[in-house]
């Protein structure tokens, strides 16, 4: 149902920017299913900046509670909960936008890929030489979606220094806004534990991102 919902919803967004003469239709679509997205999600971005600002004003506390139990790393995990709990903040808070979006990336893979099994979407945007490249059918099917990296034939990629380096761009750009984003969105870490946890999460995501990028159409990395 999401599968063909999202399909659906890009056809129209495609077929109304087709109609004011827009090129790039097809990117811009996804673009344009992006900007509706993080509109829908806003409560929940709105609910993250503002527990990101209320746990960098608790890092004088954090680093009191620090200083007071120092070598009980247990005790300070539990002091440092309460706190939170007290101020009613969750560390995880910042993940919520990018886990909520999760179901929407997956809709818009599985819609991406079928349009691009079909064919249909061979359509380029700027320097990305095609929006269902740079992974084929069989490789994605097989698992394999990264494959059109390696191996190296006489020192050049499978597809070519020119179309590999335009492809490579988007995951690069996606891995360093989604590091910048989630250090921006998380407080100085400390020796406290529970935010620690909260920061391994906030810097393998963006790694995650990074490699999906490689593995799919470029089309959905459009979506990030």
């Amino acid at each position: 149902f999401l599968c063909s919902s999202v399909i659906h919803l890009l056809q129209i967004l495609k077929d109304g920017l087709s109609t004011l003469h827009v090129p790039y239709s097809y990117g811009f679509a996804i673009i344009l299913l992006t900007v509706l997205v993080k509109a829908a999600t806003f409560p929940l971005t709105k609910k993250q900046v503002e527990s990101a600002l209320a746990m960098r004003s608790l890092q004088p506390q954090v680093k009191a509670i620090q200083q007071r139990y120092a070598g009980d790393q247990e005790r300070i995990q539990l002091e440092t909960a309460r706190l939170y709990k007290l101020a009613g903040i969750n560390p995880l808070a910042g993940c919520l936008p990018t886990l909520a979006t999760i179901p929407i990336w997956i809709g818009l893979y599985r819609a991406l890929s079928n349009v691009a099994n079909e064919g249909l979407l061979t359509e380029g945007f700027f320097w990305i030489p095609s929006l269902s490249g740079p992974t084929t059918i069989a490789a994605r099917q097989n698992g394999s979606g990264i494959s059109w990296l390696f191996p190296f034939v006489d020192g050049h990629p499978p597809l070519g220094w020119s179309d590999t380096l335009a492809y490579l761009v988007l995951p690069v750009l996606l891995v360093i806004s989604q590091y910048i984003s989630a250090q921006i969105m998380q407080p100085s870490q400390g020796n406290d534990p529970s935010q620690q946890n909260a920061q391994a999460v906030t810097k393998f995501l963006p790694l995650m991102i990074g490699y999906f990028a490689l593995s799919v159409p470029s089309g959905l990395s459009l979506y990030w």
